[in-house]
């Protein structure tokens, strides 16, 4: 009996157990196929499409900026290209720009001159008869006008130095213009009147017969050693009298009269001879042109520093022909 009980007792333990615990199979189920909570299975494909779109349209974003991308890269290369043309050009214009200043530099009918719009145009300076009617005390380049039937030129007005008024006619300090010039540039004049120069033969002709000047010669050495030679009156002749030196007035100064000397003699230069040598063209000899005829002074010769014919001398400063450091010959209305 009791056997009996306890066989009962075990299949009905087994039967429940068997009941109450779910298979495995039924556990592998509900572990891949679980449900989620508060979603449906319609939700959850609409939402994974969704997602779906999402990522075809990010695809597709991407997709432009590449493209753009792509685009930007090309114009950036052809811009890169564009601008190695337009530097070639200009390289190319500033060779032609080049070319025609060298062109235009050999023909000087081509040259227009250019004007500081700092300084006055030359038509809107005022003009004078000489530097004494300059109002101005200062030295510098003013107009000056002959006479109402001339033409007015420019000339370097001395202001300051010996009570001022005086046009300067030639000017040395440096050497840096060669005054071993021909008859046509001693007649018309060279040089920068801000620097060494030659006013003229023509100027000087003109300027003295027109009205009455004297003449004020500066001298000084290469030894600091400084003089002046003034004269109460100066005139030079025509061309037609070879620029003679026609009329110079008494002397007075510290550097000693050698100009006198050459009173009346014609004005000769290298290429014509109007000094009274038989056998030598002093210009030639002393390299200088000037009134020449044997006296004691060459004004217009080599800038040397040099005891020597073949300088720019004037024998009595120092009773020698040493070079000069300076010269500077003027003349005033008186």
């Amino acid at each position: 009996m009791k056997l009996t009980i306890c066989m009962a007792l075990f299949c009905g333990s087994v039967y429940a157990a068997t009941t109450s615990n779910p298979r495995p199979e039924d556990v592998e189920v509900e572990l891949t196929t679980p449900k989620p909570i508060g979603f449906s299975e319609t939700g959850m494909e609409k939402l994974m499409r969704r997602f779906d779109q999402l990522d075809r349209k990010l695809l597709d974003l991407q997709n432009v900026v590449k493209r753009h991308e792509n685009t930007i890269q090309r114009l950036e290369q052809d811009v890169g290209r564009n601008l190695s043309v337009i530097l070639d050009q200009q390289t190319s214009c500033a060779t032609l720009e080049q070319a025609l200043h060298s062109f235009k530099s050999r023909t000087p009918e081509c040259v227009t001159p250019t004007i500081n719009a700092t300084q006055p145009k030359e038509a809107e300076l005022p003009t004078y008869a000489s530097c004494k009617d300059v109002p101005a005390n200062v030295s510098g380049v003013y107009l000056i006008r002959i006479n109402n039937a001339s033409a007015p030129f420019k000339v370097y007005c001395e202001m300051d130095k010996f009570e001022g008024g005086w046009i300067v006619l030639q000017h040395r300090f440096n050497g840096s213009v060669d005054f071993n010039r021909n008859w046509d540039q001693y007649r018309d004049g060279f040089g920068e009147l801000d620097s060494e120069f030659w006013i003229g033969l023509e100027h000087i002709h003109q300027l003295t017969t027109a009205r009455k000047f004297e003449l004020l010669v500066v001298l000084k050495d290469f030894y600091t050693n400084y003089g002046y030679a003034r004269y109460s009156a100066f005139q030079v002749g025509s061309e037609s009298d070879q620029y003679s030196l026609k009329t110079l007035g008494s002397y007075s100064g510290t550097a000693g009269d050698s100009l006198i000397q050459h009173k009346g003699k014609m004005f000769s230069t290298k290429d014509r001879d109007n000094d009274e040598s038989l056998t030598d063209n002093y210009a030639v000899s002393y390299e200088g042109a000037w009134w020449h005829g044997g006296g004691y002074s060459s004004l217009n010769g080599p800038y040397e520093n040099i005891d020597d014919f073949n300088s720019n001398w004037w024998f009595t400063l120092r009773n020698d022909i040493r070079g000069m450091s300076f010269s500077r010959m003027m003349i005033r209305e008186i």
